[in-house]
């Protein structure tokens, strides 16, 4: 399983330091992988957790409390520790005060269609989000490896 510590995470999520150090404080979003124990300590994150800081995000900037969206995250958990991953066709639909989550369960989608929605979040473009993030990360990296080799071999044969 691939993990990313928190400075990955904020820029791979779009998410600050800070706000990362926040949501875990208040117990709002905790990593899956390592959690941070006192300070200086590194937490280290999966895929789904850096799903969880986009939905978090994602939610949060449309103007839902934090209780709300807290309450949100618990069923994009369950359904990637049920499936191994977050379904891409998951859905969040809010009429403002409550949060339902649409997957492919038909009694679920009947149920919702009767009420009036203000928005619906779709999960697969946040999860397209990220593994974009995360593969222009991994070439990032790859580049600077690869600099960074350079140089020492250039260093090398510029010392005999």
């Amino acid at each position: 399983m691939e993990t990313y510590n928190s400075k990955e995470a904020s820029r791979i999520a779009g998410v600050s330091l800070r706000q990362i150090q926040y949501w875990d404080e208040r117990g709002l979003i905790r990593t899956s992988v390592k959690a941070a124990r006192g300070r200086g300590s590194k937490r280290l994150y999966s895929f789904d957790d850096l799903l969880c800081l986009k939905v978090m995000k994602d939610l949060t900037y449309r103007g839902l409390s934090l209780q709300k969206v807290r309450r949100c995250l618990q069923p994009l958990r369950r359904y990637s520790a049920e499936h191994g991953r977050a379904l891409e066709s998951l859905r969040y639909l809010t009429d403002g005060e409550k949060l339902f989550v649409i997957t492919s369960d038909r009694e679920k989608i009947l149920d919702a269609i009767g009420r009036h929605f203000v928005f619906s979040v779709g999960i697969g473009r946040l999860v397209r989000e990220l593994n974009s993030s995360l593969r222009q990360a991994s070439a990032a990296t790859r580049r600077a490896s690869a600099r960074t080799m350079r140089q020492f071999i250039e260093k090398q044969v510029g010392s005999t």
